[in-house]
């Protein structure tokens, strides 16, 4: 029996030795380790990209609805004032303007549409209420998410010829488009330009509210400074729309 025993060891594929079984299992350790890694990256990376798509669909809609209010804004007076400005107040964190969105009070619907940025612990969350037009305003309701994240929302706005502002406040007549620029957290801009939604009727609010002194002084219902008798045939349909 000792020779067929001495035989069998020297016989170099009678199995593995201890030194070569721990080779293999170093080597497929390290194989194992490589594709673990490689599995991580890879889901790391697809679920950034689930990410960023779903914080672009939330932009995406929430400007939208924006616009959506926005196609409806009315150059009208503020509710006890003048009648020398009209009721849109806009800066850098919001907006507050009427809109004849057909859900307020009255036969047009006319209703106040607020939308501004608030910290909500880590996040900047931009938020629509609604409310009707009154003097004195009473609180607004019915809050909306348009988006929320670690970003920030910044507003301007432009007048007729274009020019960049950063506030709207107390002026004879609605800004020709509202312009939104979104950053990240670290200040990089999420949008290639800023999101400009133009607003689709910019008359003067005298053309609502026609001054009583109709003999000294004409009432512009047109772009530009084209100016019409109040009298004239035209003013009878001063809220059309530009085209």
């Amino acid at each position: 029996m000792k020779p067929a025993v001495s035989a069998a060891r020297s016989n170099p594929q009678a199995g593995f030795t201890l030194l070569e079984t721990l080779v293999a299992l170093a080597i497929a350790a390290a194989a194992f380790a490589v594709i673990v890694d490689f599995s991580m990256r890879t889901l790391r990376n697809w679920h950034r990209g689930d990410q960023a798509m779903a914080a672009m669909e939330m932009i995406t809609r929430g400007i939208g609805r924006l616009q959506t209010d926005l196609a409806v804004s009315l150059p009208m007076s503020v509710p006890g004032g003048d009648g020398a400005a009209v009721l849109f107040k806009g800066d850098a964190n919001g907006l507050v303007f009427a809109a004849a969105t057909g859900y307020g009070t009255g036969n047009r619907g006319v209703e106040l549409i607020s939308v501004s940025a608030f910290q909500d612990r880590e996040d900047i969350a931009l938020i629509r209420n609604r409310g009707p037009v009154a003097n004195p305003q009473p609180e607004l309701r019915d809050p909306v998410v348009l988006m929320r994240g670690r970003m920030r929302v910044r507003f301007s706005y432009r007048d007729s010829n274009g020019k960049v502002l950063p506030t709207w406040i107390e002026q004879p007549e609605l800004p020709a488009a509202v312009a939104i620029e979104i950053f990240g957290a670290q200040g990089n801009p999420i949008l290639p330009v800023p999101a400009l939604i133009t607003l689709p009727q910019n008359y003067s609010v005298e053309c609502f509210n026609p001054p009583s002194d109709k003999a000294n002084i004409q009432v512009r219902c047109s772009q530009g400074n084209n100016e019409q008798d109040p009298d004239s045939d035209d003013q009878s349909q001063p809220a059309q729309r530009r085209q």
